[in-house]
């Protein structure tokens, strides 16, 4: 039968448990799009001149579980930055998809 990761790490040493922590803690950021927003330091109202939308938009946009992509491209965009989208695949690897238009450039 399988194991489930939580119990094989939970028999691991304490200190390799705490140097996975550590380490996923490094390669894993898991931000909203309202903490991305604040972190990089903009209010809802500048993002809002920006994507030319009003303020109330950008704040349902924020508390949306589901987007299409490239409204969530234009968002990105507009804070400045660029959105990857990349697919895991268990025993095969990580796969930027490059469908998506000029999203990441």
């Amino acid at each position: 039968m399988a194991r489930r990761f939580d119990d094989i790490l939970k028999d691991l040493p304490l200190d390799e448990q705490e140097e996975i922590k550590a380490r996923t803690d490094e390669l894993i950021l898991e931000v909203t799009l309202q903490q991305l927003r604040k972190k990089i330091g903009i209010t809802q109202n500048e993002l809002a001149e920006l994507l030319k939308v009003t303020q109330a938009s950008v704040s349902k946009q924020e508390r949306q579980s589901d987007m299409q992509i490239s409204t969530l491209c234009q968002i990105i965009r507009a804070m400045g930055g660029t959105l990857k989208v990349t697919a895991s695949i268990p025993g095969k690897g990580e796969f930027e998809l490059k469908q998506f238009g000029d999203c990441g450039q």
